[in-house]
């Protein structure tokens, strides 16, 4: 009796060892099939950094574009009807997974596309406070990413330490935009407590930031921009343009707009945020995790960016107590 139990434990555990087996050699089949997966891009106004990032990540893990994987890439330029056209296009063409840059942006992949195809984010300052995802340990849908969040606490102590006499600043950003509503009423209070009038300037158009920042040029001791579209898609050009005729200097949000001619700025590279998105569109397109199982990230250490040819022509002289800081010219 004994004999015979042992028996028939052996064979049931090497049939349960071969149906393991055969499950492994299925899932190992399917995902080294021939055909490409096809991916989604969906960039709402631009970024290009952001998906050169994402795309280095997947090279690397060996999707090679127009080999192993296809890339769908689209540019709404920020109107909400070619977004949804994009959304439904990408569903009607079944794409694998969707890479989808800024929270008005995403907000409409989310909204329009099935919630069983996985989309993967980056430029979305408040993914959590704008409603895309639960938390950044937990999404709870088919949504994961990286946020270009910088700590606002790394702007008060920047300006503060640039700008030790100000009393007075401007906040630029688009009127009605989730992310830079939230960012803007977070460092009015911020800037409140260490002594700082910090003025709301909600914009609408292009235009609109050019004849506020006239206005205002000669009452306030800096201007600062936010992580939004309008000042990512040309407003902080504007501001620059002031700023350069009136001597206002500029802390900036955005790594391009010290480059373009802002003054200073604790800013996220949003390359390295697309190589991080892209490390996780790997897992989830090689069948080793869901949005779900994932946490969104942000940077781990933002950078203090300085315009060299900015700062020289305002006539600011950065302090030795400025530390850790590059030039990007």
């Amino acid at each position: 009796m004994k004999i015979t139990t042992l028996i028939e434990r052996s064979v049931n555990m090497l049939i349960a060892h071969l149906k393991h087996s055969c499950f492994v050699i299925i899932f190992l089949a399917f995902n080294v099939s021939s055909e490409p997966v096809t991916v989604g891009i969906s960039v709402w106004s631009g970024y290009p950094s952001s998906v050169a990032g994402f795309k280095s990540s997947l090279k690397d893990a060996g999707f090679i574009e127009n080999e192993t994987v296809k890339y769908l890439y689209r540019n709404a330029g920020a109107d909400k009807e070619k977004q949804q056209d994009i959304a439904k296009e990408f569903t009607e063409k079944k794409v694998d997974l969707v890479y989808s840059l800024t929270t008005s942006g995403t907000i409409l992949i989310k909204e329009y596309m099935p919630p069983t195809t996985p989309i993967v984010f980056s430029v979305v300052t408040y993914p959590a406070d704008s409603g895309l995802i639960e938390s950044f340990d937990y999404s709870g849908n088919n949504l994961v990413g990286t946020s270009n969040f910088v700590p606002l606490q790394n702007y008060v102590k920047l300006l503060k330490t640039v700008l030790p006499n100000a009393k007075k600043i401007a906040i630029f950003h688009r009127e009605g935009e989730p992310n830079s509503k939230i960012q803007t009423v977070n460092l009015i209070r911020l800037f409140k407590r260490v002594g700082i009038n910090a003025i709301n300037v909600a914009a609408v158009t292009l235009d609109d930031v050019e004849r506020k920042a006239v206005k205002l040029a000669r009452e306030v001791d800096a201007f600062v921009t936010t992580t939004d579209t309008l000042m990512q898609g040309g407003g902080e050009l504007r501001l620059i343009a002031v700023s350069k005729r009136t001597k206002t200097p500029i802390l900036s949000s955005n790594k391009q707009g010290v480059i373009d001619g802002s003054t200073f700025g604790s800013v996220a590279d949003l390359n390295t945020l697309g190589k991080m998105s892209g490390e996780m569109a790997v897992k989830i397109l090689h069948g080793e995790a869901v949005p779900a199982g994932l946490q969104s990230k942000i940077q781990d250490s933002p950078l203090v960016l300085v315009n060299r040819n900015s700062l020289q022509l305002i006539g600011l002289t950065l302090p030795d107590a400025l530390k850790n800081y590059s030039y990007v010219d």
